[in-house]
């Protein structure tokens, strides 16, 4: 009898690092996050702020984390499989979870970002607040825009411009002959 239940634990397990190893996967970005001596209904309002940016917190075993990270740059990083950890998978925008990350962690001295992946490359703490202060997606659009169409207004400028000055000469000229007349 107790064969059959560790049978079924081992494929609840299996079922659980195929499950994260997919999100993994999925997730342009993820963010390993130890949150020692945060209370629950601060990671209940943390799990609500994710869902609306199109991300989620996990919380698994180390050991099953460890599992499912196989093949990634995350699998080298033996620190990382250390005390609580909680994973945030962000499956939209790049910013938006590091943002929240950031700060739902300010001002608890003892939890802390252990590291994370960021579009499948390795990203430790520093990198992932860097992240977390860049603008959002929508404003670097913007400025981009912004950018590409400034060379455009300008020369429209300088083509009203052309008009313009020939027009203020021909009626200084104008002027002129009134005064001499």
């Amino acid at each position: 009898m107790t064969a059959v239940i560790e049978r079924k634990s081992i494929r609840e397990k299996a079922n659980l690092v195929s499950d994260l190893k997919d999100k993994l996967n999925r997730a342009p970005v993820v963010i390993l996050i130890d949150f020692k001596k945060i209370d629950a209904n601060s990671v209940a309002d943390f799990r609500k702020k994710l869902k609306k940016v199109d991300a989620e917190m996990k919380v698994v075993k180390n050991t099953l984390l460890y599992r499912a990270c196989t093949g990634t740059q995350l699998y080298d990083k033996i620190d990382i499989f250390k005390g609580q950890t909680g994973v945030v998978f962000g499956y939209g925008d790049l910013v938006e979870p590091a943002r929240l990350v950031k700060e739902f962690l300010k001002g608890k001295e003892e939890a802390k970002v252990k590291g994370g992946l960021v579009e499948g490359v390795y990203a430790d703490g520093n990198k992932i607040d860097y992240l977390a202060s860049l603008p959002s997606k929508e404003v670097l659009v913007a400025q981009l825009l912004a950018i590409l169409q400034a060379p455009i207004t300008n020369f429209v400028r300088v083509l009203n411009a052309l008009p313009q000055k020939t027009v203020l000469v021909l009626d200084a000229i104008r002027k002129e002959k009134e005064k001499q007349a």
